[in-house]
């Protein structure tokens, strides 16, 4: 595991957000699937996209599903 962890830049982490949720769509039925159902389900609730599991962390790192794919890219 890296010591200095990047920080995701936002449009980046977004971009990919919706790359996982358009990808979890599709399945029947996964953990990831319901990781960003419940995400999104919460940020619509408060109307307020800083509700999302990226900005749950410093540096946009607080979904882990965001960070494995951001990690793997760059």
């Amino acid at each position: 595991m890296k010591e200095d962890i990047e920080p995701i830049p936002e449009d980046i982490a977004l971009m990919i957000c919706e790359e996982i949720r358009e990808y979890n769509r599709e399945k029947k039925f996964s953990l990831a699937k319901v990781q960003c159902w419940g995400c999104m389900k919460y940020s619509n609730k408060k109307d307020d996209i800083r509700h999302r599991c990226i900005f749950s962390k410093e540096n946009n790192r607080g979904c882990h599903l965001v960070n494995k794919i951001y990690d793997i890219k760059h």
